[in-house]
């Protein structure tokens, strides 16, 4: 059995649940290509048991893509002929049997958007083959299976940055210059990023004032000397993303302010760096970074308008614990071991310049272990 199969049986078992079903159509619940690794067009169930081997109910012309040697597959022909292979599965197991499946219980659902995927149809229609079945929602095992990673999807993980990085330092700084459109440069990411695995999200290429949007899509605004240029990218790598930030200086010298901003936001950084470790509360990490810019000078209210980081997974922004801070209504909770995160502190000044450097680390008991490394200096090109 393949070590993401194992630990999700294990979930079932701390959650007491006999199985998970992960139904849809083109793979619009991500989680049918974390479990099958591939995209599939035709209707789909995958089900996995607490105990024994996983089971796919797929056309014909999709079984071929299944690994037969994980998962036990059932194929149909037609349409018609999908309902009552479901059936055949599902009316095997004794009433009050516990399945999982990917919804949200209806006063729950603006508190965890994320986990509530299939459609209200789609439930109706899983939930009649066999109504004696007890159905729950499936987010808290969601959740426990997206948020501690496999060592598997570690590696995958590490080797997904190092791409990335491989990326920008030997392909896309030679081709920076003055002239080149935001446009051009998002493009050459995108392709290289496919060359080596895939894109983990579009690429953001913003320049001058344009670096003070966080997410600024990239335009056909030339890339001027004398300006900042921050660019986001990352490689997607056998269902693990990277998500890393450069900032570059388009010239020979940067303004003294825009040094002391870089060095405010590295030192933000590695500010976090000091207090990641498994156990602590993500505000503390939050703080660092916010008490980081206040030493510099710079009100973080004001000029540092997201969080330090966010889980990254099979998505770039994954289900999981983030480095925030916490509220009231939502306290903030501690850093999972082997989960991976970002580190993305910066500083925005509307209508000038914005500065960010991202990296991406694995949490361990210890520390973390650091996927990238954004440079201490400002780097000219």
């Amino acid at each position: 059995m393949n070590e993401k199969i194992e630990r999700i049986q294990n979930v079932l078992k701390k959650h007491e649940l006999d199985g998970w079903i992960v139904f849809c159509h083109h793979s619009y619940d991500i989680h049918q290509r974390y479990l099958l690794e591939k995209w599939f067009s035709s209707p789909t169930l995958t089900f996995i048991p607490q105990d024994g081997k996983p089971t796919v109910i797929t056309s014909r012309m999709e079984g071929m893509n299944v690994d037969d040697e994980t998962f036990s597959v059932i194929t149909y022909s037609k349409g018609s002929e999908l309902k009552r292979l479901m059936g055949t599965l599902l009316n095997r197991f004794i009433p009050e049997t516990k399945i999982a499946l990917n919804y949200v219980e209806e006063e729950k659902v603006l508190s965890h958007l994320s986990y509530d995927i299939i459609t209200s149809g789609t439930l109706k229609a899983l939930t009649s083959i066999n109504p004696q079945l007890k159905y729950v929602s499936a987010k808290d095992i969601i959740f426990d299976i997206r948020a501690v990673k496999t060592k598997k999807e570690r590696e995958n993980h590490k080797i997904a940055a190092q791409l990335a990085e491989e990326l920008m330092e030997n392909v896309v700084e030679p081709k920076i210059k003055s002239g080149v459109t935001e446009k051009e440069i998002a493009a050459l990411i995108e392709y290289e990023a496919n060359k080596r695995g895939g894109i983990a999200f579009e690429a953001i290429v913003a320049s001058g004032a344009n670096a003070a949007i966080p997410h600024h899509k990239a335009g056909k605004k030339k890339i001027a000397a004398e300006d900042v240029l921050l660019i986001d990218y990352g490689v997607a790598y056998e269902g693990s993303n990277s998500d890393i930030t450069h900032t570059y200086w388009i010239g020979n010298k940067p303004t003294e302010k825009v040094l002391n901003v870089y060095e405010a936001v590295h030192q933000a950084k590695e500010a976090a760096y000091s207090k990641i470790k498994a156990g602590v509360l993500s505000e503390v990490v939050e703080n660092a970074v916010r008490d980081t810019f206040t030493e510099y000078g710079y009100d973080p209210e004001k000029y540092f308008i997201h969080s330090t980081g966010h889980p990254l997974g099979i998505e770039t922004h994954d289900i999981g614990i983030g480095i925030s801070r916490g509220s009231p209504e939502v306290p903030s909770k501690s850093l999972l071991e082997n989960s991976v995160v970002t580190v993305e502190p910066g500083l925005y000044f509307e209508n000038e310049f914005g500065i960010r450097l991202e990296d991406d680390c694995v949490v361990t008991k210890d520390g973390s272990i650091r996927l990238s490394n954004t440079p201490k200096e400002m780097k000219c090109l």
